[in-house]
C-alpha cells in the first residue's frame, strides 16, 4: 500500500498509456460535457456556528475511446458558508480543484446505457478560508493588522490528493445523444503559506457533488 501511494503518479501514467495501446473497434467513440449542479459537503456545525446550503460551479470534459477507457479533465469550485452568532458576517470556506482522470464505462453493445468508473488526481487547487474559523489561526489577524483580509489561502502545489467518479449515462434511441447523471468526491492536501505562523504543515480538504451532463456517441 506504501509502495502504491509513493508512486502514484507513475502508475497513473502508465494507466493512461495502456488505455491508448489497448485500443480496439469493437464499441464507439464519446466526447461528454459534464456540470455540477448540487454540492454535498459542508463543514462541522459547533455551538453558534450554522450551516449554509453549499455552492459549487464545475465543468468536466470526456473522452471515452472505442474500448471503453477514457481520459477527463474536471474543474470544480466549491464554497461552503456558516453563520456565526458573534460575528455580523458569514464565514466562508472555498476550495478550487482541477482533476485529470482515467475512466472505464461498462454498457451494452451499441451503449443504450451505461456506467462509467474512473479515479484521477487533483493536479492543482487551492482552499481559501475566513482566519475567524480556522482554530490556532484567529492570532494572526491581531499579530499582522495591516491584513487587507481576513482570510488564508492555501494551495495544493506540492501535496495533491485524488477524485473518484461515477457516471450513469441513458442513450435517447440510436440519436448518440445520452443524458448523464454522475458523482465526483475530491480529497486534497494544501500547503500553508510560507508566512503563516500556524504550526501545520496542511490542513486537509474534501468536497463532492452531483453532476448532469450530455454525451455524443458516435
Amino acid at each position: 500500500m506504501q509502495y502504491i501511494q509513493n508512486n502514484m503518479k507513475k502508475i497513473f501514467v502508465y494507466l493512461i498509456v495502456m488505455m491508448f495501446i489497448g485500443c480496439s473497434n469493437g464499441n464507439k467513440n464519446q466526447i461528454q460535457v459534464h456540470t455540477s449542479i448540487h454540492e454535498l459537503s459542508v463543514n462541522k456545525e459547533s455551538d453558534g456556528y450554522t450551516n449554509k446550503p453549499s455552492k459549487s460551479s464545475g465543468y468536466g470534459l470526456r473522452y471515452i475511446l472505442q474500448n471503453q477507457w477514457g481520459v477527463g479533465f474536471y474543474s470544480n469550485e466549491t464554497t461552503r458558508t456558516q453563520s456565526v452568532d458573534k460575528l455580523s458576517k458569514e464565514i466562508y470556506d472555498i476550495e478550487k480543484n482541477n482533476v485529470v482522470d482515467v475512466s472505464y464505462t461498462f454498457g451494452t453493445k451499441n451503449l443504450d446505457y451505461y456506467l462509467s468508473l474512473g479515479y484521477g488526481l487533483v493536479i492543482s487547487g487551492s482552499r481559501t478560508l475566513d482566519y475567524s474559523q480556522i482554530t490556532g489561526l484567529s492570532a494572526e489577524i491581531h499579530k499582522r493588522p495591516k491584513l487587507s483580509e481576513e482570510v488564508l489561502t492555501l494551495s495544493t502545489a506540492k501535496r495533491g490528493g485524488t477524485s473518484t467518479m461515477y457516471d450513469f449515462g441513458y442513450q435517447f434511441g440510436s440519436s448518440g445523444i445520452a443524458l448523464n447523471f454522475g458523482y465526483r468526491k475530491q480529497n486534497a492536501k494544501y500547503d500553508q503559506p510560507a508566512n503563516s505562523i500556524s504550526t501545520s504543515n496542511f490542513t486537509t480538504g474534501n468536497n463532492s457533488q452531483y453532476l448532469i451532463g450530455l454525451s455524443l456517441i458516435y
